[in-house]
């Protein structure tokens, strides 16, 4: 059976988010054998540099309600 990318496609987003966000992590487990790795290594070491800014006073962080707030406003502009 041959299934067209566009085929697969509609069906793979027609998925809930838990079963796209698994298939989504296997088409990337797919494309490098180390890549998994150097992914989670990138992430730990851009946490780190963020908790250093943090902690430095370098960056400022906001609250749910303002990160949320700005989204909304983000949404309704782009309207």
């Amino acid at each position: 059976m041959s299934v067209s990318v566009r085929e697969l496609s509609s069906l793979a987003l027609a998925l809930p988010e838990r079963s796209r966000a698994m298939l989504a992590d296997l088409f990337l487990d797919s494309l490098d054998d180390g890549a998994p790795e150097s992914y989670e290594t990138a992430w730990l070491e851009l946490a780190k540099q963020r908790d250093a800014q943090l902690t430095g006073g370098s960056a400022k962080s906001k609250s749910h309600g303002e990160v949320m707030a700005a989204a909304r406003e983000a949404v309704r502009c782009a309207r």
